[in-house]
């Protein structure tokens, strides 16, 4: 019996890595759940809310206020009045003002890719350039879409997040983090094509 499981679980193996989705979906687990549990805890009113924790390592607001300002200097440079007040709140001439909640950052996403890259076996170094390069690109489009958003709302277009829809459920938010799994899709494939196991010839 226990050879016959041995023996069906090594014929799997050569089709499919069990080792490897096991380690993915018990590491993408463990940093969505704390990522979830840090938003807690610098969430104003929660029951996990910590002042001191909100005010030195929010890094949520790190990151919305590096995509806030980069955003800004885009927008400038082309021309327009826009500024950021307070990392919280993107502010057109018009008045009209865009607000980047946690949500807009991709956690789900980032957890995914920092997931998969160290689920595979490789040095430290290579894992270290392709988190960051995964990162990179969550980051870069997400200052897009805030520059797009923020253009609209300077032009005064009332109507901006119609405008973002597509069908009755598919808004700008959702259309983002379809372009981050595409794009991460993208990189998972020149990943395997750059690490796949060379084959042996016997």
């Amino acid at each position: 019996m226990l050879s016959s499981l041995q023996s069906a679980c090594k014929t799997v193996n050569r089709y499919f890595d069990v080792a490897f989705v096991v380690k993915f979906l018990l590491l993408f687990a463990a940093f969505y759940s704390a990522n979830m549990f840090f938003v807690r805890t610098v969430t104003a009113g929660d029951a996990y809310y910590n002042a001191g924790i909100d005010r030195h390592f929010n890094y949520i607001r790190w990151i919305t206020g590096s995509i806030m300002h980069s955003a800004d200097f885009i927008t400038r440079s082309l021309g327009f009045d826009t500024h950021v007040a307070d990392t919280k709140y993107f502010i057109a001439s018009t008045g009209s003002r865009l607000v980047m909640a946690w949500q807009c950052v991709g956690l789900g996403i980032l957890s995914f890719w920092l997931a998969f890259i160290l689920a595979n076996k490789m040095t430290l170094r290579k894992k270290i350039i392709w988190i960051v390069t995964g990162f990179l690109v969550v980051w870069v489009l997400n200052c897009i879409r805030t520059t797009l958003l923020m253009l609209a709302l300077e032009n005064n277009v009332k109507s901006w997040k119609k405008t973002w829809t597509i069908g009755k459920g598919l808004d700008h938010h959702d259309i983002f983090n379809y372009c981050c799994y595409i794009l991460l899709l993208v990189l998972i494939y020149f990943f395997y094509k750059k690490f796949k196991p060379k084959k042996v010839n016997n």
